[in-house]
């Protein structure tokens, strides 16, 4: 048997993050941190913990919520639920769901939740998804990532990229860019710098990123939360914001300004970042999501899957909702949001 809790005010950061480090699927997303950040970006972190009759943990999940109209909410849920506890693979994937379900609509009439799950699309949890659950009618991400093993070689890393990604790498690697990893005030305004320079010169102005949420998401995330940034005679030319947890890295925005491109300085970067992430520790990284067939990304997917990476499909997202039309609303909504998840 399978209980939910809802932790509520009284969830403990420590203890979260402890109990959510021991799923195989666990993410930065469904952290405490992470949920305390959007707090800030006007989201209620909602916390859930399932355990069985033992009272061992063997699900997580953490909902941001808003209040759509008197009485009606809506959650959003990135990273989860966390299910796959390895030491626990006897319990059913599908009571899990259904529990959960029938424990978020016992506490709230008028729901509905969008999931966007880490676990593999061929994992034990796909069919308990598809029991319980509806793919959503509008798509936030395609569930397709690049994966790397850091604890491969450098060598090993590199020996995987394409030929002309080797070549730009090694062009760039010339160029001796000062390197810097850190999160202070110097680090969030370089990275803002070039991003926003992105954004005006490619007109993508629902990307546009405010230096108060790039300082807030790294004062709340701390040392789980690092700006690696290259420079050029002092001056930013490249730079990215990687998420930590545990011995996972997920890269999560990056920018390149005009002098960077001249030189590459973005592939220099990357291979800069995986031999960075190694002397931490970390074992894998999470490259960002693709969107295969969409031309509007085609030169984004080409410069990340040059670096030889391997494509994993995740189980994604899937959703849930209490009333027919709430889900319309729900969707609308995700769409006119899509920018700020």
């Amino acid at each position: 048997m399978v209980t939910w809790e809802l932790l509520g005010n009284s969830a403990d950061a420590s203890g979260w993050d402890r109990d959510l480090s021991a799923g195989a699927d666990a993410n930065v997303f469904q952290s405490y941190g992470w949920g305390e950040f959007k707090r800030v970006c006007g989201w209620s972190p909602m916390r859930w913990i399932a355990r069985d009759r033992d009272r061992v943990v063997v699900g997580l999940v953490q909902i941001l919520t808003k209040t759509l109209l008197p009485g009606v909410r809506i959650g959003w849920a990135p990273g989860g639920p966390v299910c796959i506890f390895s030491e626990h693979t006897g319990q059913r994937p599908e009571d899990l769901v259904s529990a959960l379900l029938e424990a978020i609509k016992s506490n709230y009439r008028i729901f509905c939740v969008r999931f966007d799950s880490y676990a593999p699309l061929g994992s034990s949890l796909a069919d308990a998804f598809k029991l319980v659950l509806v793919r959503p009618l509008f798509k936030l991400n395609t569930g397709s990532s690049l994966y790397f093993n850091l604890e491969n070689s450098l060598d090993e890393l590199r020996a995987r990229m394409t030929a002309k990604h080797r070549y730009y790498v090694k062009k760039a690697l010339n160029e001796k860019l000062d390197w810097k990893a850190g999160s202070d005030d110097q680090s969030v305004q370089a990275l803002l710098q070039l991003h926003n320079e992105m954004v005006l010169n490619k007109r993508l102005d629902s990307l546009r990123t405010s230096s108060n949420e790039v300082a807030s998401l790294c004062r709340i995330l701390g040392t789980s939360a690092v700006i690696f940034t290259g420079y050029a005679h002092d001056v930013p030319v490249t730079s990215c914001l990687v998420l930590l947890f545990e011995r996972k890295a997920f890269y999560w925005m990056a920018a390149t300004g005009a002098k960077g491109r001249e030189i590459s300085a973005s592939y220099a970067m990357v291979y800069r970042l995986l031999e960075y992430l190694q002397r931490l520790g970390i074992k894998q990284l999470d490259f960002g999501g693709l969107a295969p067939g969409s031309p509007l990304t085609e030169g984004v997917n080409h410069f990340k899957r040059g670096f030889g990476g391997e494509i994993v499909e995740y189980l994604g997202e899937w959703e849930w909702s209490s009333d027919t039309w709430l889900r319309w609303v729900f969707n609308q909504a995700i769409r006119r949001w899509s920018g700020r998840l």
